[in-house]
């Protein structure tokens, strides 16, 4: 038979973040001290759910107790023990008294390191909720969040202090203290609607006492909930909710049961730019927007997601007061933007520091310049309006509306620039550049905008690098790791290749005159590990870590479409049948001629048979596959290695002695398979595959 576990921590209200932070980090220690408790089974499901007030945690299909363990223990040198003629010293009674056992069951164990005692250990299994009563503390200490506080005289760091803690295993409590809070099986429902402190009679039945409530615990279904709510209340309003998966995420850890309470503003306010008027709902007051169609335009609605509606007219009074007031500086902020262009707000960012050693926002921006005009030159893109766009890209950086909402920097320069009636394509890319901004943002699909946003990230890595501000451990505050990332999804789904070499000497060379950086060489260094590391993390999911690893060794840093075409192109072969024989002869072929020199082959010191084959099957094909590899068409050379050379170079290595005694034969024959090895390195190091 199988248990269900229960533990909720009751705290003081947790910000959204903080919620969804603690759950992971929750689930994921859990899994790790039960496994290392060994109270799994096959059946065993981890799940977490949580509230601004609780986090929960339901473990279903945990063992009875704990199964019985034989080990075997390596205590101390034998020599430390044992005198020579068997007498026990301290260490082996000391070592033999913490096994619970007689020192004459203590045996010797040799290792390569020496000779050691060594008992067998016996373990009884213990009952679960013993187990548990001694791992729970550990597991809430080792729930994170962004940041943790201490309270009263204790030690313990959480998120906000713990109030209460219910711990159930089936219907029996499990004791244990945390925090000066001893657990029991008394929860609190709703703060508004279900105040009162109640008993949760079982593990099972947690949920629907919590839902009696008005408390849905499951973060899942709270949120279907709410969106369901919000849809609905859309459609009431004549409109369709605008999607937004960020305010979802943060609404639903806001709440404990969610109501949705509309409202509404002057439709005057609509004059504005639909990214202003929903960035002031969204970012400021998390409102909801509404279109009147999907893609249409906005309607002067909004919905807010509340804890409780027991008096929804007066919340919405409120709701709008506020939200009228903060749509009034924002239109107040756009009329003053709009009174002088962009280019007049350019000698401003003379006096904006980009980084202290750097220099200003405005010699960067000619440093973009630069960089644009030189990449769009190898992407094949417009120069010109590659320059133009560099030129003004940070100049909303100065307006009114980006100093009072940031979160709008690049969208109210497009606005801008559109209602100065500048280019179309400069100014989708003052808005592009700053694409992407994490992980599931899209890169820039059009020429100008991917141009400037390689421009502008290349700019900050060689900057940063070139005095030593090196991301390290989870420190990274110009965000260089998303930086990189960012040029090499351009590079591998945006409109423009990036040759990383070209660009880490070109943005080194821009900075001349403007801050003094390490040397050239030293930067490009630095930036080629750092991108070979980012790149390798992109793509080892799909494509397997060695696998990247040996096209890492053979691509030369620049082109980052060449390496992912390397990666395509030996992963496919991997599928085929021949692959495994295949990797093993260009391993042995690597490794025995490493440390050996290079050379032409003497045809007549050949052997008829299998080396004469070889060398004659690789003579004429070698210049094909150098060919193709040359062109990057990596799968149409290693079809030809797989074709030509598989059977041959595998029947080598069965027939031939490479490591003869007449030093002018061996010396051919590591000739013939080094040069064989050296062309197929040129696609991939094969050697490192796995």
């Amino acid at each position: 038979m199988s248990a269900e576990f229960l533990l909720e921590i009751g705290t003081e209200e947790l910000p959204s973040s903080f919620v969804r932070h603690a759950l992971r980090s929750m689930e994921t220690s859990a899994a790790e001290l039960i496994r290392q408790a060994r109270l799994g089974s096959d059946s065993l499901e981890i799940h977490s759910m949580g509230t601004p007030r609780r986090l929960a945690l339901r473990i279903r299909g945990l063992a009875e107790r704990q199964p019985d363990r034989d080990e075997q223990v390596m205590g101390p040198p034998w020599g430390a023990a044992f005198e020579a003629d068997g007498t026990p010293k301290k260490a082996a009674t000391g070592f033999a008294k913490k096994h619970g056992v007689e020192v004459s069951a203590l045996t010797k164990q040799t290792t390569e390191k020496g000779d050691y005692v060594s008992v067998q250990v016996h373990e009884a299994g213990k009952a679960t909720a013993e187990v548990l009563a001694q791992v729970l503390p550990e597991l809430c200490q080792r729930i994170t969040f962004p940041k943790s506080m201490r309270w009263g005289p204790g030690e313990i760091a959480f998120g906000r202090p713990i109030h209460w803690l219910v711990s159930l295993l089936d219907a029996e409590v499990v004791d244990f203290e945390f925090a000066n809070v001893r657990a029991g099986r008394s929860t609190r429902g709703h703060r508004f609607l279900a105040p009162a402190t109640f008993d949760v009679d079982r593990a099972q039945s947690y949920e629907s006492a919590l839902q009696d409530a008005h408390v849905i615990v499951n973060l899942a279904r709270r949120k279907q909930q709410m969106m369901d709510e919000l849809l609905t209340a859309a459609e009431r309003l004549g409109g369709v909710l605008e999607p937004d998966a960020f305010l979802a995420d943060e609404c639903v850890s806001l709440v404990e049961e969610p109501f949705v309470v509309p409202g509404s503003f002057d439709e005057a306010f609509l004059e504005l730019p639909d990214e202003v008027v929903i960035s002031v709902m969204r970012d400021h007051q998390r409102y909801f927007a509404v279109r009147k169609s999907d893609g249409g335009p906005l309607l002067p609605v909004y919905l807010n997601v509340v804890n409780t509606a027991r008096d929804p007219n007066t919340i919405a009074k409120g709701n709008d007061r506020v939200l009228r007031a903060r749509l009034a500086d924002a239109r107040f902020f756009v009329e003053e933007d709009l009174k002088a262009p962009l280019a007049d707000r350019l000698q401003k960012l003379e006096s904006v520091v980009f980084q202290s050693k750097l220099g200003t926002m405005g010699a960067k921006v000619r440093r973009l310049e630069a960089n644009a005009s030189t990449i769009a030159e190898r992407a094949g893109a417009d120069a010109g309006a590659c320059q133009a766009a560099a030129h003004v890209c940070k100049a909303d950086l100065e307006t009114l509306i980006v100093y009072e909402f940031p979160e709008l920097q690049g969208e109210m320069g497009r606005w801008y620039a559109l209602r100065e009636g500048i280019e179309q394509a400069v100014a989708d890319a003052i808005r592009d550049h700053y694409s992407p901004q994490g992980a599931d943002d899209s890169v820039p699909q059009h020429l100008v905008g991917a141009v400037v946003a390689v421009a502008d990230r290349i700019d900050t890595l060689v900057g940063c690098f070139g005095i030593g501000l090196v991301p390290s451990g989870s420190a990274d505050p110009f965000a260089l790791r998303r930086a990189a990332l960012g040029i090499l999804r351009i590079a591998l789904e945006g409109p423009i290749d990036v040759d990383l070499r070209a660009l880490i000497a070109e943005a080194h060379t821009a900075y001349s005159g403007d801050a003094e950086l390490k040397p050239a060489d030293e930067v490009a260094t630095a930036l080629d590990d750092f991108f070979r590391g980012r790149i390798r993390a992109m793509l080892k999911d799909n494509y397997g870590g060695d696998v990247v690893d040996a096209c890492l060794g053979a691509w030369d840093g620049t082109s980052v479409r060449d390496l992912q075409s390397r990666v395509q192109a030996v992963s496919e072969l991997r599928d085929a049948a021949e692959f495994e024989a295949l990797a093993v002869a260009f391993k042995r072929a690597f490794n025995i001629t490493k440390d050996s020199g290079r050379g032409a082959v003497e045809p007549g010191l050949l052997e008829d048979g299998a080396e004469r084959d070889l060398a004659e099957r690789f003579a004429t094909v070698r210049d094909q596959i150098r060919e193709a590899t040359g062109e990057r068409r990596y799968a149409d050379a290693l079809k030809l290695v797989a074709k030509d050379l598989g059977e041959p170079i595998d029947r080598f290595f069965d027939e031939v002695f490479v490591m003869v005694d007449d030093p002018k034969i061996r010396e051919n024959r590591l000739r013939l398979l080094g040069e064989i090895a050296d062309t197929v390195n040129g696609i991939a190091h094969f050697h490192q595959l796995g």
